[in-house]
Formats: structure tokens, C-alpha cells, sequence
């Protein structure tokens, strides 16, 4: 029994999105670790962009609501380490599946 996730929630959370990442590579037929790396650098250029249009979003209603910037401060905060956590945990991801699938 572990102190941080007793009742395996975490990990069985972590289990399943794997799989559905697993499932997502191998449908797009990525079957080689090069494939696979570039996968990866997919995910950084989207999550990038991604954080480009929510920012400029948030410019947009930081220039009609000024009082506003704090709470868009906090927005943008929460927004850029949600999509960067989200990038980090596919890159994980990726990178098991070329361990176990591709180079095992």
C-alpha cells in the first residue's frame, strides 16, 4: 500500500491513458522509435499552439475587461502548467510505449 495513492486510483488512471495513447499510436501506425520522436515533438508544437491562441484569447479579454488582470493572470498561470503537465505526461507516455512496443 502506498502513502500517496493507497487505493491505486492514480496509477490505475495512468494505466488506462497509456492504453488509450498505445492504441492512438498504433492506430496512426507509428512503428518505429524515429516515428515515435516525432510524435513527440507533435505534441510540444501543439501544446505551444494551443497556449498561443489561449493567451491571445486572454489578451483579447484582458483589452475589454482591465480590471480583470489579475484573475486572467491566474488563468494564464493555470492554463500554461495544465497544457505543459498534459505534454510532459504524453512524452511519458511515448516514451514507454517505444520501450515496451517498439524496442522491447
Amino acid at each position: 500500500m502506498k502513502l500517496k495513492d493507497p487505493f491505486g486510483r492514480i496509477e490505475r488512471r495512468h494505466h488506462l491513458g497509456y492504453e488509450e495513447m498505445r492504441n492512438a499510436l498504433h492506430e496512426a501506425g507509428i512503428e518505429t522509435p524515429d516515428m515515435a520522436r516525432d510524435a513527440i515533438s507533435q505534441v510540444w508544437k501543439r501544446g505551444f499552439r494551443n497556449m498561443g491562441v489561449g493567451m491571445l484569447l486572454l489578451l483579447g479579454v484582458l483589452a475589454v475587461i482591465p480590471n480583470a488582470a489579475p484573475l486572467i493572470l491566474v488563468l494564464a498561470f493555470f492554463m500554461v502548467a495544465w497544457e505543459v503537465r498534459s505534454n510532459i505526461t504524453a512524452q511519458q507516455y511515448i516514451n514507454r510505449y517505444i520501450k515496451e512496443e517498439i524496442d522491447p
